[in-house]
């Protein structure tokens, strides 16, 4: 599968994937938010996709669950979320299928801003 992070991304990505202990503490449980709500937050993205972002955040529940394990309350905060703060900001939400997801016990979500296909002057 290609990359969306640049060649020098992906180098930092993959050396913290390799030094990261991710059998301990969850890494997104303890991110800090930049935007908190009763049910989700919004944090910075350590390794964003820089090769197609100009911004690139993640949300995810506050609490350490699965997609399969969220409640209703969780569900419709979060399609609140997505029909009118994330479509207002945001250009992408997008999730990694099973097979590409690094924490796949923390439900979260990619927000992308793209970047301009404008040329820079």
């Amino acid at each position: 599968m290609p990359s969306l992070r640049t060649p020098e991304g992906k180098k930092r990505y993959q050396e913290y994937m390799q030094s990261a202990p991710m059998n301990e503490e969850c890494t997104l449980c303890k991110k800090p938010a930049i935007q908190e709500y009763k049910y989700w937050k919004i944090t910075e993205n350590r390794f964003p996709y820089d090769l197609i972002a100009e911004t690139h955040t993640m949300i995810m529940p506050i609490r350490h669950v699965t997609e399969m394990d969220l409640t209703h309350e969780e569900k419709g905060e979060f399609l609140a979320l997505k029909m009118n703060t994330l479509a207002e900001v945001y250009d992408y939400i997008i999730e990694p299928t099973s097979k590409n997801k690094s924490i796949p016990g923390h439900f979260h979500l990619h927000l992308i801003v793209g970047k301009s296909s404008k040329p820079k002057e």
